[in-house]
């Protein structure tokens, strides 16, 4: 059974944390959903895809990647990700070589990949202006219409290759606090999201702390099922496993709720949140963008 793993407060946390929080993870279950749809409401294949992904993208010359090497990435079983690797080459999307998984230039070039490609884009810069709107970023919207008709620019694929990179970076993050359930972490994360929402697609920076149980909504099991694609009955069982360790509760009829109490304990988690935003603009300035 999966347990939370609370890790040491840090020494400091950054003012603008929080907020970049709030809006990134918003941006994380937006790709989670979206990887989902492409592999047909299959979420694991659709994490497994992007890795694959996300290492063609990064070497184009040959970007075959071990299955072990994907496991550790996404921080997940190893015969879980072989199965469902399998399940993509016998699917056509990828090959399997005696280097590891690739997809094949047709592949890359099709116009599945292509699609896929486009919507992290397009997820990813959404993120970057939604930041930049706020005050915590400096980023100038590449958007010019094409991308949601044509391929990328070189630029854009830069946006969609590094977001991609950071998606995958937090799955693996969450993992690591939930002792490697990468579904409870989802549940957890998509919980307190839907929690503040209404904060974070308002006024993400009317508060650079942790909000307070009396700004939270309630949000109920099945908008949680709906939103990551998941089974009731799976997301109810992990929604009262995430009750047991006493990091949510029930709002009476309302729903469920992620108290404050619970988020403080994850302060690392935040500030390392935080760390990997910067690391992203910091990876879109030396491709030559602003961020």
């Amino acid at each position: 059974m999966s347990r939370f793993v609370p890790k040491g407060q840090p020494d400091e946390i950054p003012h603008d944390t929080y907020p970049m929080v709030r809006i990134s993870s918003e941006f994380l279950l937006r790709g989670i959903d979206l990887l989902t749809r492409a592999q047909n409401d299959k979420l694991i294949s659709g994490l497994v895809f992007a890795a694959i992904l996300h290492n063609c993208m990064e070497h184009p010359d040959g970007g075959a990647v071990a299955t072990r090497e994907l496991a550790r990435r996404l921080d997940l079983p190893y015969e879980t990700v072989r199965r469902h690797a399998m399940e993509l080459v016998r699917a056509g999307q990828c090959a399997a070589t005696r280097k590891g998984i690739v997809i094949e230039p047709a592949g890359l070039g099709s116009r599945a990949t292509t699609a896929v490609l486009r919507k992290i884009y397009l997820n990813a810069d959404r993120m970057l202006v939604e930041l930049t709107r706020a005050g915590l970023a400096d980023y100038r919207s590449l958007q010019d219409g094409a991308e949601r008709r044509g391929k990328l620019t070189r630029e854009q694929k830069a946006v969609a290759t590094i977001g991609m990179g950071r998606l995958l970076d937090g799955v693996r993050m969450l993992g690591d606090f939930w002792d490697g359930d990468v579904l409870r972490a989802l549940v957890f994360t998509a919980l307190w999201t839907a929690n503040v929402k209404h904060v974070t697609n308002t006024a993400p920076t009317a508060s650079r702390t942790v909000l307070q149980d009396e700004q939270r909504i309630p949000v109920s099991v099945l908008a949680i099922a709906s939103s990551l694609r998941l089974p009731y009955e799976t997301v109810r069982r992990h929604v009262l496993g995430l009750e047991r360790d006493g990091v949510c509760h029930r709002a009476g009829r309302l729903g469920w709720v992620v108290p404050a109490s619970a988020l403080r304990k994850l302060a690392a988690g935040a500030v390392q949140t935080h760390d990997l935003l910067k690391s992203m603009f910091a990876e879109l300035r030396r491709a030559g963008l602003r961020a």
